[in-house]
């Protein structure tokens, strides 16, 4: 994580998404079948996943989301919205959280399901290169066997999110190390003040 961001802050975002968020929340949380299923695609990069948790109104109150999953037979029908989510339109499998009856609890949705529709958020100020979207929830209906079993209330989310702060952590000291070399690269080589490399001018304090 701290090589990647330090080539590209939007790259070292994808890889977090991928392994400790969307893997995570499945290795953690679900099925043997869910685990079978997906993550041995997913550790080979041949299927993307994203994590939907953060909503249009609620990005640090995850408590109070409002997309909503109904009980309906067999199936669960999610309504609802999540907003600034990496990799959604490129993800193959979405790890979307809702309130529900019993709680918060989390789906697996995947690409092409009815009534489930994402887009691009364009004209971002950073993080350009990092696909991140919004996902549409409307009347999408997903098997009982997508939920994720091991799933109890908002701390499981949030664990995902714990999961996730170390690479973050070590992906910011990544891009720390790249902005140094860049500011000490420029200062060896612009030339100012008597022919000098600015370097070579301590600051003085007086």
């Amino acid at each position: 994580m701290h090589e990647l961001e330090r080539g590209d802050s939007g790259l070292r975002s994808f890889v977090t998404v991928q392994g400790a968020l969307s893997m995570f929340s499945i290795w953690k949380y679900g099925s043997e079948e869910q685990k079978t299923r997906w993550l041995p695609r997913m550790a080979k990069g041949e299927a993307l996943g994203c994590f939907g948790l953060t909503e249009p109104d609620f990005g640090s109150n995850p408590q109070a989301m409002r997309t909503r999953a109904r009980k309906k037979g067999n199936q669960y029908v999610l309504n609802g919205s999540k907003m600034w989510i990496t990799n959604g339109t490129l993800a193959d499998i979405a790890v979307v959280w809702a309130q529900t009856e019993a709680g918060i609890r989390g789906f697996l949705v995947e690409r092409g399901t009815p009534g489930f529709t994402a887009r691009d958020i364009k004209q971002k100020y950073s993080l350009r290169c990092s696909i991140t979207s919004e996902l549409y929830f409307e009347d999408c209906a997903v098997p009982g066997e997508n939920l994720l079993p091991g799933v109890k209330g908002l701390g499981s989310a949030l664990s995902c999110l714990d999961q996730a702060r170390f690479g973050i952590s070590w992906g910011a000291v990544g891009a720390a190390s790249a902005c140094y070399v860049c500011a000490r690269d420029y200062a060896l080589k612009r030339i100012q003040f008597g022919g000098k490399p600015i370097a070579s001018h301590q600051l003085v304090q007086y």
